[in-house]
């Protein structure tokens, strides 16, 4: 691995991860369309940059659910939707193969996209994040958990969903992006323990860049996505994301 192709992927891993386009499949259009992939250990240092990126981005709302965790629900939900999230990605993990994951792509980019339009077409803003009901937190759980698939972004979905329920958009990406932390932890936790059977052959400064890149990239899209649910430029996530989805389906 070059330099130059450490900070690609990391760039393309940082903001691809928050922004409402699947990371997951657009690295697997990267890997087919450029050659280039990167060795588990490398996934994890990336995991671990966009990680510190959304705890610098939310760290006054982390630091005060730390302080307070029983003075608001918010530790609650994160807990009642990151639940289904674990238990769905476990069995998607268990008995959906690699190759059965590629030829999903084409459909879980068209899946974010209708769930974009909706969200921004049907929505309508009745309550903040405290108000929500514990069914919209489940059921945003269990989309996070779907959201393993390529080409279903997580962040897009989750977000899209809380919105079709009724929570204003700074509030449902905040609790979207907070909802990453115990996700992208335990993808790295995953990950690093695979990687302990797999020989590192990435240089070390091939990873420095690479989490440096991912760093930087991940916390410009984190104010991206909070910036695009407060104005009018959330659709045009869905029309970017026609892009991947016809060449997901040329290179199928």
């Amino acid at each position: 691995m070059t330099v130059l192709q450490s900070i690609f992927l990391g760039l393309l891993q940082g903001f691809t991860e928050f922004l409402p386009v699947s990371s997951s499949g657009h690295l697997m259009l990267a890997e087919k369309l450029f050659d280039v992939e990167a060795g588990l250990f490398f996934d994890v240092m990336l995991h671990l940059g966009t990680l510190a990126a959304v705890i610098i981005a939310l760290r006054q709302s982390l630091w005060q659910t730390i302080r307070h965790p029983l003075a608001s629900r918010k530790l609650l939900y994160l807990v009642a939707a990151s639940v289904p999230t674990f238990v769905i990605a476990l069995i998607v993990k268990i008995f959906v193969s690699e190759e059965m994951m590629f030829y999903v792509l084409p459909a879980g980019f068209a899946l974010t996209i209708i769930l974009i339009v909706l969200s921004d077409r049907l929505s309508k803003p009745r309550f903040r994040l405290e108000e929500a009901s514990w069914a919209s937190v489940v059921v945003t759980g269990v989309t996070q958990g779907i959201a393993v698939f390529p080409g279903l972004s997580r962040s897009g979905s989750t977000i899209s969903v809380m919105k079709l329920f009724g929570m204003n958009g700074s509030d449902a990406a905040e609790f979207s992006f907070l909802l990453s932390v115990p996700v992208i932890l335990a993808s790295a936790a995953v990950e690093g323990y695979e990687a302990l059977n797999t020989a590192i052959v990435t240089p070390w400064y091939c990873i420095v860049t690479g989490i440096a890149a991912a760093f930087l990239s991940g916390l410009v899209s984190v104010y991206m996505v909070m910036r695009a649910v407060k104005t009018k430029s959330w659709i045009w996530f869905a029309v970017y994301l026609l892009v991947p989805f016809t060449v997901s389906l040329i290179i199928l």
